[in-house]
This record gives C-alpha cells, sequence and structure tokens, in this order.
C-alpha cells in the first residue's frame, strides 16, 4: 500500500500515476490533508509500504507527516514532494526520515523512477536539490540557531500556524495574553523575523512545526 498525501489534486493525479507504473500489485491510499493522513496511520488496518508526502499541506506541516510515518512504519521508504520555493526544507525532510525528495515540476517519468530507486534502497533527489544542498554544506548551518526555542514557544508557532489569534493561543495555552506578547516577542528575535506570517513560515521551512 502506498500513502499519498498531497493536497492539489493534479498532483495527486500525478502520485497515482507513478505508483501504477510500478506494477498492478499497489495500491494507493489518498488524503488532502495532514490531519487525515494522521488518522490513516492511526487506525488498525493503516498498512504503509511506500510513502509520499508533500511538505506544504494546509494544516500541519508534512515534515511531521513524515516524521509519523517513520516513527509507526520505520521500514517504509518515504518520498517527499516538494516545490522550488520549499527547497529550504530538505535538510528537514531527510532529518525526519525521508529517503527522497522529488519536485513537482518533474515529470510521472521522473518521479516514476524515483520511487523505484527508492524501493530498491537508493536516495533520489532532484538534481537542482543536489546542487541546493552542496551550497548549504557550505555555509553556516543556521538550523542551530533555533534549536534554543522553547518548547511554549514551539507551541505558540504551532497555534499561530492554525490561524489562531493570539488571545485564542493564550487560552488554549493557558497563559495570558501578555506572555503571549512576550513569547512573540522572543520568537521574532530568535527567528530573525518583522511579522507573525514570517515566523510561522521560518518555522515551518526549519522544519520546526
Amino acid at each position: 500500500m502506498a500513502l499519498i498525501v498531497e493536497d492539489d489534486p493534479t498532483f495527486e493525479s500525478s502520485m497515482r500515476s507513478a505508483i501504477g507504473s510500478l506494477g498492478h500489485q499497489w495500491e494507493a491510499a489518498c488524503f488532502r490533508n495532514a490531519a487525515d493522513g494522521l488518522r490513516y496511520l492511526d487506525s488498525p488496518e493503516a498498512r504503509v509500504d511506500l510513502a509520499l508526502i508533500d511538505i506544504g499541506l494546509p494544516d500541519i506541516s508534512g515534515i511531521e507527516v513524515v516524521r509519523q510515518v517513520r516513527e509507526r512504519h520505520p521500514d517504509a521508504p518515504i518520498v517527499v514532494i516538494s516545490v522550488i520555493s520549499a527547497e529550504r526544507s530538505v535538510l528537514a525532510a531527510i532529518r525526519a526520515g525521508a529517503r527522497g525528495y522529488v519536485l513537482k515540476d518533474d515529470s510521472t517519468t521522473e518521479i516514476s523512477k524515483a520511487l523505484q530507486q527508492t524501493l530498491q534502497g537508493n536516495y533520489p533527489i532532484s538534481p537542482s536539490l543536489a546542487r541546493y544542498l552542496f551550497k548549504l554544506a557550505g555555509s553556516r548551518d543556521t538550523t542551530a540557531d533555533l534549536a534554543e526555542l522553547t518548547p511554549k514557544e514551539l507551541e505558540l508557532l504551532k497555534h499561530l500556524s492554525c490561524g489562531r489569534s493570539y488571545a485564542e493561543a493564550g487560552k488554549e495555552m493557558g497563559i495570558a495574553i501578555s506572555t503571549v506578547q512576550t513569547h512573540i516577542r522572543n520568537l521574532y528575535r530568535k527567528l530573525d523575523v518583522h511579522s507573525q506570517v514570517q515566523a510561522v513560515t521560518r518555522a515551518q521551512d526549519r522544519g520546526l512545526i
């Protein structure tokens, strides 16, 4: 069984076609958001022999889905689906357990080939992303700067990423609005951003939420 978590129906169709090219024995369980995919993983009938996960899901970061698949099905190869603008998530995806990383503008044939390589124990990655990894390897590791985020700050980021207001997040966390504002100031400083949108985007790109 192949697990596909992809919110775009066009790309989901491409993933289905790539899975279908592997042989008639493959079936696909498809979900349009992370929550539904995670519920499937928690179900008794869940079976995952291969997973294709989109990073840019509408509700929860695809990085978290990758982590959950790896925890529940440690032997299942995981291939991440992404776009060029999300290439900062490559390392986070690999660290979470992905064995392959393909781009959404790759052809169905290229994606199918990547899946075959993954099932054979290889680690396929799109050439442009490979160049990016080598470039990143020569630069300062900025992920170390983000390791100092506290559990409360990470929890707040998750609430903000779901569209909750400061007041709603504070109520969920059981803290005063003034404490939320203090956490926000600390997050802006640690993430080197100047807005809530930038903070959430930076955290998602780093695989923190």
